[in-house]
């Protein structure tokens, strides 16, 4: 099995399918992939960023036009959203740049803004701000992480997908006790 190969041929689309969600594990991975010479960060970078836009685009309009019925199917999230659209309502700019870097908030945050009174004009604006800079810093992230392993490790050419495999259980397992934690408030 070639894994260099399959990461160069299909990274990319993992990165924007990553991406259009939550995409921190996999945009880490891509940029310690790309330290590492199988992915390029000329195209790493804008391909994190449409994915995005694009997945908060769609969870904006979401938010517009099923905002009401998803909060009555969801009742956990009524509790962040009358909080999140007081700060919408009065400081929207940096609460869409900042609500990529928050977790826990990226997919219901667009829908919350979608609810809001803010514009389809000024969410793609911020929001394409806000998704490029989170974009830099992972990418910077990943990038950093992946000069160190490889510093640290010498030659980790017959490691890598050992290292791989950990930090997909990692983030798996953390991702599942988030989820969980979140599901079942009285258990934080």
């Amino acid at each position: 099995m070639d894994y260099a190969g399959y990461i160069h041929e299909y990274g990319y689309y993992a990165v924007l399918l990553g991406t259009l969600l939550e995409g921190e594990t996999i945009l880490v991975m891509a940029a310690a992939a790309a330290a590492r010479g199988y992915l390029h960060l000329p195209v790493l970078l804008p391909v994190a960023v449409a994915g995005a836009i694009i997945g908060d685009q769609f969870f904006y309009y979401m938010g517009r036009f099923y905002g009401d019925q998803l909060l009555a199917r969801f009742p956990s999230l009524s509790v962040r959203a009358s909080k999140v659209k007081n700060l919408i309502s009065r400081h929207h700019a940096p609460v869409i740049v900042v609500l990529r870097f928050t977790y826990g908030l990226r997919i219901a945050g667009p829908m919350l803004v979608g609810m809001s009174a803010v514009t389809p004009l000024q969410f793609s604006l911020w929001n394409s701000l806000g998704s490029v800079l989170w974009a830099a810093l992972i990418i910077g992230v990943g990038y950093a992480f992946g000069d160190a392993l490889q510093w640290l490790m010498g030659s980790i050419q017959k490691a890598e997908l050992l290292v791989l495999a950990v930090l997909a259980l990692i983030a798996v397992a953390g991702g599942l006790i988030a989820h969980f934690r979140n599901r079942n408030p009285s258990k934080k």
